[in-house]
């Protein structure tokens, strides 16, 4: 059990984090969550509110992933959730300039 916990316990624990604040914002619809107070206005904020949520369990379920590969090759692994975490930024940037803000 240790062992387990040694390995998936950094992936899972991101895993937990990142569904629950799908979760949230997905039921609230407020995009504060992860914007912040201080932003201005969204073209679209029920649509970002979507996506951004959407992006979130994409990577959610990269870092599954990665605690599956972890226990066959950790190269394979770490290999697997930088290529996820670039295609978010990918997504994540075509997302803001869909919806993001006005302006």
């Amino acid at each position: 059990m240790d062992k387990f916990l040694d390995l998936a316990g950094i992936p899972l624990l991101l895993f937990v984090i990142l569904v629950y604040y799908a979760i949230r914002l997905r039921i609230t619809g407020d995009s504060t969550i992860i914007r912040g107070k201080d932003k201005g206005p969204l073209k679209d904020e029920k649509m970002y509110v979507k996506q951004a949520a959407g992006l979130m369990l994409f990577l959610a379920a990269a870092s599954l992933l990665m605690m599956v590969l972890l226990f066959w090759n950790v190269k394979v692994a770490i290999a697997e959730i930088v290529v996820c975490i670039l295609a978010l930024g990918f997504m994540w940037k075509r997302m803001n300039d869909k919806y993001g803000e006005q302006g």
